[in-house]
């Protein structure tokens, strides 16, 4: 198999646990998927799977993924630093 046939065969992404601040209070889980190769994150959810990265153009499958829904962990404390003068 040549170079350029291991190239066009299609990799699942690799999946990154992240917690963030959504609206800048509330802590939430979610999952970002990466690219195998070059490692950038992945525009995708349930509604849209890009076919290829937009960054190296490595082909991506998302064939047999189970989305997740963003898990919501509680509220960030409140901090004097955090509140507008």
């Amino acid at each position: 198999m040549g170079r350029h046939m291991l190239f066009n065969m299609r990799r699942k992404p690799k999946v990154r646990t992240t917690i963030y601040l959504k609206f800048g209070r509330v802590v939430t889980e979610r999952e970002e998927y990466l690219c195998p190769k070059c490692g950038s994150v992945l525009n995708a959810g349930p509604n849209y799977q890009p076919k290829h990265c937009d960054q190296c153009g490595r082909r991506i499958s998302f064939g047999g993924i189970e989305w997740k829904a963003e898990r919501e962990m509680g509220f960030a404390e409140r901090r004097a630093a955090n509140e507008p003068v």
